[in-house]
């Protein structure tokens, strides 16, 4: 009797983990938790979530989306993840904006994570439930996912709609199509650039279901639902911005080409000088941003799918990809250096991935106990990533510490990499909060290194402008002589160091303030030939 007992109670943990929805439960909850501990609660958000941040807010406290009286942080194009951001904030209540700022990090968390769920039953249309499980783990337990997900920013939300998008268009029911298209005018709305998914998904549709009286009536009705949403969003953003927001700013992609290259004397060599920056940084990013395991895994898939004769289904995707890649070139031609433009396009490599381990564990004996380890692999790979990532990437609670120390000196600086910390500590001077961002105090002003060939030029040139400090540190966005500066800083002995992060214990964030002596530097100025 006690071993039939015994027998039932193992059976009964077993079918636990055969239950994909407790499998997905677990994944959720531990993806859930590694995010949570890489997140900065004590650090503001900064550049383009900090942007979506204050139209959320000024949002929240007037009832009504931000005008052209807001400035153009609060008038950008892609609103919609601020817009769902604003409910929120309605229902949210603290006067401290650090607590608003954290909830936008725990809302991307928390779409990001449950991202797994759409990812799961959209691969499961290819492959067996085990290797859609699989699938998911990839995306979820991706490092570049994770470390996206936890900036307050666009992708999870975009990502997810992306996701949702592909499944429903796989799936064979007759209200499917209208949904499809319902989700790209919601993606639009959430980056403009998802209004180029329609032409593929237009020309898939029909491949798909082929023409005839009923499909071109669908069509049109699913293409009737996707205006019905994007127009009335486009016509009120003209209303309070003077531009659409959607088809103005995919436009102006090819006329900022064109003016550029106009410009130009010898216009060949400017596109040539476009289209080669744009690759090269393409395929540098693509490098970049699948390793550790998708890197190898994304190819040998595709390899798999091609031999197994699945070209149809890869063709499908690659076209995806490619409209996908569009933006990301556009942005990777300008010299924009981020791994979150090809994000986007992580849910299908993760799919492609996929082929490769089917392939290789039907040719094993242990299946489940090699699934097993594959997954164990996938999450270790990732926490072994991001910390030995973490361990040089800036400390962002350090560097909005350092950003306080620079406020309490002056209003007018160098740029400095991490200097958009600067921006949040304006709520600090108004002593309130909610406020709306145009009734902030002044904000500090950065002087850029840009248009100068020397570092005495640059300072000689901003004398008369108030610049008194030059802040350094060891980011991406120095130019040459201030990461002299930074490194040779003996050489200049018209500044005085009057802090330096290392001296202050801080281990992640390097940075150092001089003040400048401009007796002693015009003393030197003079002496030279």
């Amino acid at each position: 009797m006690n071993q039939g007992n015994t027998k039932k109670s193992k059976q009964n943990i077993l079918s636990y983990f055969n239950n994909t929805w407790i499998i997905l439960g677990v994944i959720c909850a531990v993806s859930f938790l590694l995010r949570i501990i890489w997140i900065d609660l004590g650090a503001p958000v900064t550049g383009d979530a900090s942007g979506y941040f204050w139209y959320a807010i000024d949002t929240s406290i007037t009832g009504t989306f931000p005008n052209l009286e807001c400035g153009w942080r609060c008038t950008f194009p892609n609103t919609g993840w601020s817009s769902f951001l604003s409910i929120f904030f309605m229902i949210f209540s603290s006067d401290n904006y650090l607590d608003y700022m954290n909830l936008q990090k725990y809302l991307g968390v928390i779409i990001s994570v449950v991202t797994i769920i759409p990812m799961y039953y959209f691969s499961k249309i290819f492959v067996e439930k085990k290797y859609a499980i699989i699938a998911g783990l990839l995306f979820t337990f991706n490092p570049r996912i994770i470390e996206n997900s936890i900036l307050g920013i666009t992708e999870p939300i975009y990502i997810l709609s992306i996701i949702l998008m592909m499944y429903t268009f796989f799936q064979h029911s007759k209200n499917y199509p209208y949904i499809t298209f319902a989700i790209i005018g919601i993606i639009s709305i959430v980056r403009y650039e998802g209004l180029l998914l329609f032409v593929p998904i237009s020309l898939l549709y029909f491949y798909r279901f082929r023409f005839s009286k009923r499909t071109i009536l669908k069509y049109f009705i699913a293409v009737t639902v996707f205006l019905l949403i994007i127009i009335p969003w486009g016509m009120m953003k003209t209303d309070l911005t003077g531009s659409d927001g959607l088809i103005s700013n995919v436009a102006s992609g090819p006329i900022y080409y064109s003016n550029v290259i106009e410009e130009n004397k010898n216009k060949n060599e400017e596109i040539i000088n476009f289209l080669k920056t744009g690759i090269v940084n393409m395929f540098k990013f693509l490098g970049l941003s699948t390793l550790p395991l998708l890197t190898f895994l994304m190819p040998l898939g595709i390899y798999v799918m091609v031999s197994k004769k699945k070209i149809s289904e890869f063709l499908i995707f690659f076209s995806i990809v490619i409209v996908l890649l569009i933006p990301a070139f556009y942005a990777y031609s300008r010299n924009f250096q981020e791994v979150r433009y090809l994000l986007p396009i992580f849910p299908i490599f993760c799919l492609f991935s996929v082929y490769f381990i089917k392939n290789i564990t039907e040719k094993i004996k242990f299946k489940k106990l090699f699934l097993i380890l594959i997954s164990i692999l996938i999450i270790c790979s990732t926490v072994a990533f991001i910390e030995y990532k973490n361990s040089d990437d800036v400390n962002q609670v350090e560097a909005y510490e350092v950003a306080k120390e620079i406020t309490t000196l002056t209003k007018v600086i160098t740029y400095y990499s991490q200097g958009g910390h600067l921006d949040s500590l304006r709520i600090i001077e108004a002593n309130e909060f909610p406020i709306l961002r145009k009734d902030l105090p002044p904000s500090i002003i950065a002087i850029y290194p840009d248009n100068y060939e020397t570092f005495q030029e640059y300072i000689s040139k901003n004398e008369k402008n108030g610049l008194e400090y030059v802040i350094v540190d060891k980011g991406d966005w120095r130019s040459k002589f201030l990461d002299d500066v930074f490194q040779n800083e003996e050489s200049y002995p018209y500044l005085h160091k009057i802090f330096d992060s290392k001296d202050i214990g801080y281990k992640n964030y390097h940075a150092k303030i001089f003040k400048i002596n401009f007796d002693e530097f015009n003393t030197l100025s003079s002496m030279e030939p």
